[in-house]
């Protein structure tokens, strides 16, 4: 049975690949790797063994050591950082704290994700055989986290980067990187790593990595069950059915994510100006089903802004239909059959969708059927780039739904400053309350846990009960397909799709 006769349309699988070595990682991504640059690409490299980074977090929402033995904080202003001996880049040379203190500085100079979130009076000094000094200036609370993002502080031999100037392909086989596989090759097809023989971990345990970038979906999964490749990324998940009866090709699900997919309310313009009505529909939206029915099971129920898993997350969504009812009806809005009116208007709201997340596609049929279920009428809008319609006013709509992470890598103030804050470069509803903007200028200079605890609670207690503008619809589950032979894969957290120990099943 092949899936092009279930799901694909015709859909072909890779023209021209060659046949697989059984001691290769044969990779499927969406995205394409677009040069060596470590600072507009080089984030990609910890995803597939190639980088890495001084700390990493973990399924549990920790973040745990990696290329530093510790991180610790000594005063709101200071944090030593130790960096972990033995460990070389792969063409050789030792990653001491000059080398590392040099990357630090190459990605703060050139780097404006590493300048948004790294005070530009903070200093970062050698004061030990191992051991690095960093005074913030001012309370950098996150700075774990920001040593665990993959975009911020990637640890790279800076020598041969400067050496090599724009000429990103001279990096090809420069061995710039720390991690098990050294790239090689580079072209818009896919990317070549090669096993690198001392890493610090001990040697990884397959010889090389291919990964290609197939950016059609109906192709990377044609390509698994072709056994073109082990591991294709971004499985649509409403064909969770149709993996399951076809031959070679098994969803792999992994821990819950970070994020989720998010739905963003134009709190300006339009109904959900209202509150009652804001908060009707985040009472009306199933989040047991969605996560369970509608995306069988490959997803886990919303409930809250953030991951169950992390320990200030508040579990206050809740699914009452009578409740949503019983608010619209106090409100003023008349329901006559699924159509509610209120001084000749029809309650009725436009949808907002892309075409590169194909799970929004049942995800916003399910929530018009949520919708009709308290009498609101809607429709669906598909654009190409959310944040671009949104922001530029080029369609007019009135729930933006988008995946996205609310606390990426343990990092919630990147969120909160940009999706809610009053002036948030992704406030994609012109949303701004004077206490919740307080407490997010509180917590980004907090340092102390249980207060930033307590000030998530309170945002999270005002976005659901007071003032709501934004909410999960789903949380998402880390997913890939494979192949039978790599069916034992567990798909990483933070992007980490390739480690030096990642091999199929035995």
């Amino acid at each position: 049975m092949k899936l092009k006769s279930l799901l694909l349309g015709g859909a072909v699988a890779l023209a021209g690949a060659p046949a697989m070595a059984d001691d290769i990682i044969n990779m499927a991504t969406s995205f394409q790797i677009r040069s060596m640059d470590p600072v507009s690409q080089g984030f990609w490299m910890q995803e597939f063994g190639q980088g890495e980074l001084l700390m990493k977090f973990q399924p549990d929402g920790t973040i745990t050591p990696w290329l530093a033995e510790s991180v610790e904080r000594t005063d709101d202003t200071t944090w030593v950082i130790t960096i972990r001996d033995g460990v070389t880049f792969q063409n050789g040379k030792v990653m001491d704290v000059p080398t590392v203190l040099a990357a630090i500085e190459y990605h703060r100079e050139r780097n404006s994700g590493t300048q948004a979130v790294l005070p530009a009076e903070a200093t970062f000094t050698q004061t030990g055989p191992f051991e690095i000094t960093v005074d913030t200036g001012v309370p950098v609370p996150e700075m774990p986290s920001i040593l665990a993002h993959e975009s911020r502080l990637m640890i790279i031999d800076v020598e041969p980067v400067l050496a090599a100037g724009e000429d990103y392909e001279a990096l090809e086989g420069a061995g710039i990187h720390t991690g098990p596989y050294k790239v090689v090759d580079l072209n818009d097809q896919r990317m070549i790593a090669e096993r690198y023989d001392d890493y610090w971990q001990g040697t990884p345990a397959m010889a090389g990595v291919e990964l290609r970038f197939v950016s059609d979906v109906n192709a990377r999964i044609l390509a698994v069950q072709n056994g073109e490749v082990d591991i294709a990324l971004y499985p649509p998940i409403a064909a969770a059915p149709v993996f399951a009866v076809t031959p070679n090709v098994n969803l792999a699900l992994g821990a819950p994510s970070t994020g989720g997919f998010l739905s963003a309310m134009d709190v300006t313009n339009g109904a959900f100006e209202e509150i009652a009505v804001r908060k009707a529909v985040m009472l009306a939206v199933n989040y047991e089903e969605l996560a369970n029915d509608v995306f069988h099971g490959a997803k886990i129920p919303a409930t809250s802004l953030y991951n169950p898993r992390f320990p200030w997350a508040v579990e206050n969504y809740r699914y009452d239909v009578d409740e949503a009812n019983a608010l619209l009806d106090a409100a003023g809005w008349v329901r006559d059959g699924d159509t509610r009116t209120r001084d000749g208007e029809t309650l009725s709201v436009t949808l907002m969708i892309y075409p590169q997340q194909p799970d929004l596609v049942p995800l916003s049929t399910a929530m018009q059927a949520y919708l009709v279920a308290i009498g609101i009428q809607s429709e669906i809008v598909s654009v190409d780039n959310v944040t671009e319609a949104t922001m530029n006013d080029l369609v007019e709509w009135d729930l933006a739904m988008v995946a996205t992470g609310t606390a990426t890598v343990g990092s919630v103030s990147g969120f909160l400053n940009r999706y809610v804050a009053c002036e948030g470069d992704r406030n994609y509803g012109g949303y701004c309350n004077d206490r919740v903007q307080e407490l997010i200028e509180t917590l980004d200079v907090t340092v102390d846990e249980e207060t930033r605890y307590d000030l998530l609670r309170e945002i999270q207690t005002i976005l659901v009960e007071e003032d709501p503008y934004v909410f999960n619809a789903t949380i998402l589950i880390e997913r890939a397909l494979t192949s039978d032979a790599w069916s034992n894969y567990v798909p990483a957290v933070a992007w980490n799709h390739i480690k030096y120990d990642t091999a199929p099943n035995e």
